[in-house]
């Protein structure tokens, strides 16, 4: 089992995709900060090498934050989030939309 490794910081998360890893990896937990005046939707991708293409690239898990609020899922040192190809997030105003939010978001990864 992997020790989880905590990618912090990812300020200015919007619809261009962020690479958080470039190879295969699990999602242990997460903070996600949703400053916009409207809910946020974090798509996370599993994609290599290249980037998704954010409103056409199905994400393989959608986080909806709340106006002005944060979630977060809590480190589990056991299980996570398998992305086979790299991890790559972004934040919009849909589920599946390429829109930005009307403020950035903020989100702390932990991966294995």
């Amino acid at each position: 089992m992997a020790t989880p490794v905590l990618v912090n910081g990812y300020t200015g998360v919007q619809a261009t995709a962020i690479q958080v890893r470039g190879q295969s990896c699990d999602v242990m937990g997460y903070h996600i900060y949703n400053a916009s005046n409207a809910i946020a939707f974090v798509q996370f991708y599993d994609q290599k090498p290249d980037p998704p293409t954010v409103g056409t690239t199905v994400a393989k898990w959608v986080v909806p934050v709340p106006t002005v609020s944060q979630v977060f899922m809590p480190i589990s040192p056991t299980a996570g989030l398998l992305f086979e190809g790299g991890l790559w997030i972004a934040a919009t105003t849909t589920a599946s939309g390429s829109t930005n939010p009307s403020a950035v978001c903020t989100i702390s990864v932990a991966v294995s």
